[in-house]
Formats: C-alpha cells, structure tokens, sequence
C-alpha cells in the first residue's frame, strides 16, 4: 500500500466524475498531503506544498492575476488545481495552460457547481485514514524487525527483509568499505540516481540514511528504484530499518570487543618487539582494509586513573575506535589494567598530527558529556614509525610520554615535542645522575623549606632570563635589592662558580630533573 493519494485517484471519487483535466497531464501522480480552498490573489504564505486548491475564481477574473496566480502555486509546489466554471470563469488561458503543462501541474475544471465543503470533507478522511493505517503498519514493521535482530547471525538478514518489504534495491555501506547491494544487480543505475541525489540534494527515485553507533557515523542504508516515487511510508521504513540496524551491529561490536582473545596476543607480542613477522603480516592481511603492511604506524595510550567506581569500558572503547577510523586510522585496541592501548595504522597518510589531536579531543569531548564523565584519562602518543615492525619503538617511546604527561598535563600529547622532557626523564632513570643533582642542589631545597624560601624558583628566574637581574626581578616580583639578597644567600650554599658555562648548563638540567617528577609511583 503505498499511502498516498495522487490526483489521478481523484477521478475515481464522487464528485469527479465529470471533471475535466485542463492542464498539466503530465502531473497527475503528483501527491496529495492536504485540500485548501483559496480564494485569494496572494497565497504564498497560505500553503506549505502538496495541497490540493479548490476556487471558484472569484479574484482571477483578470488573466494577468490567474497567470500569477498559478505561478505562485507551482512555486509553492502544490499538487493541483481544481477550477469551477461559472460566473466568475468560463475558461482557462492558453497561457496559463502552458504554464501548467511545462511545470507538470494538474489543472482540472468542473463545468457546474460542486460543494467544495463535501470534497474537503471527503479527502480529508481520505488521507486522516491512511496516516492511521500507515501508523499501525509501520508499528508492525518495527516490531517485526526488531524481534529480528535477536535472532540473526549476520545484519544482511535486516537488509533483505527492507528489500522484501518495499520491493526496493538496498544499499548498504560501512565507512571505508565497498557497498553491499541487496539484490547484488544494478550497480550502475544506482550510481546514476546518487549522483543526482549529491547534486540537487533531493531525488524521488532515491533515499539514504545514516547508520550512527554512539553518536558517530558507521555507515549508511539507501534505497532506490527506478519504477516508481520513494514515498513517505517507504522512507520512515528505511528510518526504522536504519535504528535496528544501528542496534544490531552495537551489539555485535560489543560481543567481538570482548571475545577477541587471537587479537590479544598478537598485539602483546607486537608491542614487545617479540612477534614472528610471518605472524604479525598474516594478521594484518586478515584484516578488512589494505595498504596495512606500507603506512605508518604509532601506539596511543589512555592511562585511566583508578576509581571506586567500576567502569564498563566497551561501550567507549566502541566509541573510539569509531571516531579513529572515521579520521582515516585503522585501530588495533588492547585493554590491561587501567590502560587502553591504541596500536594505530594511518591509511590516509597526509595531515596525520591534525588527525590525531581532533580525534583525541573528540573522545575527551565525548566523555565530559556522557556516562564516563567521572573518568580520569591522561592520553600520550608514541613516536610515528614508517613500518609497522617498529611499532614496540613508538609502544616504548608512548610509555616515556606517558610518564611526563601525567604529572604535566599541560604538555603535548606527541613524544616528538617533549624534546627537553625527553632529556629530562632519561636523566631520572639514572639514579647515579640523580644522585649528583640531588645533592649539589640539596642545601637551596633545605633552605626553602625551613625558611619558606624561594631560592629554588629565584636560581630557575634568575637562569632562564640569562643572568639579566632587572628581568628576573620583574619576573619574580621583587625589587632588585630582594633579588641581590637571594643569589648571595645561593652562592653561600652551591657556590659562586654556577654560572660558569659547564657549570650553568649542568645546573639548568639538574634543576628540571628535581622540579619534574616523571616516575610514576604505585
């Protein structure tokens, strides 16, 4: 049932027997959604579309204003014309005709009265009875496809029945992969009825719809014919259809998440450096996308701090690995503890840094505002390597940006622009070079403490402002005798030689390495 009433119905009807059809043949399939009488010359901000004018042409008795008259409806994109002639008009003008039969706008007359109350009456239970039926059919629908989805093994099964049900092509395409076609015929016409669709932005042969998982776009379902126009009915199909698809493959994604062991030790053995490379080239071939084994590669972590509150993380980790493939990345996703490990390949390979940081912000975004908004993660990204036997290179580099970022949040999340903190933290891992700073800058750490000092703050001013007194001063806040006092006071307890060339810059680093604590501790 299509649940549409079209012009041409109209002459199966009572009191259009005898009605005669003027102009615009060529339109008579056009739908009708409502019936207005009109009886005015402007009547642009009367009607929204689709509705079906009765007049009796009290006010086009000139045929400029019939001419303009007409003009407006068809603007208006209405679905007809009904005319009654008598005393007011006796005809239709030859160039209103022609109007009406360029733009494909049905024009029909009655040659004696006609109660326009019955005809309004009448098409109104018309079209109020279809939406009813409409309603409980597509209530039916959903039902129907709904108890679906709990028994399938596969989603094509969903789109078979949409096919079966609107006799209709369906396509379905997953973001990056080629089109699935239900029945797997007419590629070519479906090519031609898009592209008009993405060039005038609407087709009555054509419809699509986007498939979301988590507010993010998977994919989208089309339907397209060539025999006749998409309806109303069919397109809240194609919607319900579309919300059990969406339901069905988050299910499914959330069952793989947590039965994909085989991935699990894969990727361990991966990140180690450990991995046969026949095994790790056989697992990235299995893969659904190309191009894995010649693009670059880099490991994001996710260090998520302990709560009392136990999260279930599948639904977010669905998250972002959908918003990482919709940037063009290919996601390999391992979970240990309180960490969430990315092993991330680039299949787009250009403005890869920009990429990374919007899908970031993306899902730090996405957790401000949803359930895991009590969830405290520190993000870090490992050096990008060009070949993914390198990846336990950016997994170790990922590692060491980790330990600075979480005790200096403010810093970059890419190991290649922590260039000092990188110094730094390998300085901490040597305990005998930790053991030289900490007990040449012992004394200005001992001082502060008992005295409230600021002595270590006023040597770090006094260094990064290359010995210029005024501005450390200004920096500090001081006046410059506060600022004489303090370095006399730090050359009494280190020396005066720290400024010496050697000397200063080994200060400067020893300095860094005591203020930033990099080592995590349990």
């Amino acid at each position: 049932m299509s649940y549409s009433l079209t012009v041409q119905d109209l002459f199966a009807k009572n009191h259009f027997q005898n009605a005669e059809i003027i102009a615009g043949l060529s339109g008579v399939l056009n739908p009708i959604k409502w019936v207005h009488i009109l009886e005015s010359k402007d009547i642009t901000s009367l009607i929204k579309g689709s509705e079906l004018i009765l007049t009796t042409g009290i006010q086009l008795v000139e045929e400029k204003t019939f001419f303009h008259f007409v003009e407006q409806l068809i603007e208006k994109e209405a679905a007809g014309l009904c005319i009654e002639y008598g005393e007011h008009i006796q005809s239709v003008p030859d160039h209103v005709i022609k109007l009406a039969n360029d733009h494909h706008f049905p024009i029909l007359a009655f040659r004696e009265i006609v109660p326009y109350i019955e005809i309004t009456q009448e098409i109104h239970s018309i079209l109020i009875n279809q939406q009813y039926e409409m309603i409980k059919r597509l209530e039916n629908y959903s039902q129907e496809i709904n108890k679906l989805t709990l028994k399938i093994t596969h989603y094509d099964h969903l789109l078979m029945r949409l096919y079966k049900y609107l006799n209709m092509n369906v396509t379905f395409i997953i973001n990056g992969q080629q089109p699935l076609f239900i029945p797997n015929v007419k590629h070519d016409i479906y090519e031609v009825l898009r592209e008009k669709y993405e060039t005038t932005g609407s087709s009555k042969h054509f419809a699509k719809c986007e498939v979301n998982i988590l507010e993010e776009r998977y994919g989208e379902l089309c339907i397209f014919t060539e025999d006749r126009t998409i309806n109303e009915f069919e397109l809240l199909v194609l919607d319900r259809t579309v919300i059990a698809l969406s339901q069905y493959l988050l299910r499914s994604l959330y069952i793989e998440e947590k039965q994909n062991m085989h991935s699990r030790m894969v990727l361990e053995s991966w990140l180690a450096g450990t991995v046969e490379d026949s095994v790790i080239t056989s697992f990235l071939q299995e893969q659904s996308f190309h191009h894995l084994l010649n693009c670059s590669y880099f490991v994001l972590i996710d260090q998520i701090k302990k709560s009392k509150k136990e999260n279930d993380l599948n639904y977010y980790k669905l998250y972002s690995r959908n918003v990482f493939e919709k940037k063009g990345f290919v996601v390999f996703l391992l979970e240990e503890k309180q960490r969430l490990i990315y092993v991330i390949a680039d299949i787009y390979g250009h403005d890869l840094k920009h990429r990374i940081i919007e899908s970031i912000e993306t899902i730090r975004n996405y957790r401000k505002n949803h359930q895991y908004i009590n969830l405290s993660v520190t993000t870090a990204v490992g050096q990008i390597v060009n070949h993914y036997k390198l990846v336990h290179q950016s997994y170790e580099t990922a590692q060491d940006t980790l330990l600075i970022r979480s005790n200096a949040a403010h810093l970059s999340y890419f190991y290649e622009d922590l260039y000092l903190h990188q110094l730094v933290l390998q300085i901490q891992k040597n305990k005998a070079i930790m053991n030289i700073a900490k007990k040449y800058l012992e004394p200005l750490y001992e001082y502060d403490a008992k005295n409230n000092g600021n002595l270590i703050v006023t040597l770090q001013v006094y260094l990064q402002c290359n010995c210029q007194k005024n501005d450390a001063a200004e920096k500090l806040f001081i006046v410059r005798q506060t600022l004489y006092h303090r370095l006399s006071k730090i050359e009494s307890l280190i020396g005066s030689d720290y400024m010496l060339p050697p000397k200063r810059l080994a200060v400067e680093l020893m300095l860094l390495a005591t203020q930033f604590q990099f080592q995590l501790t349990d």
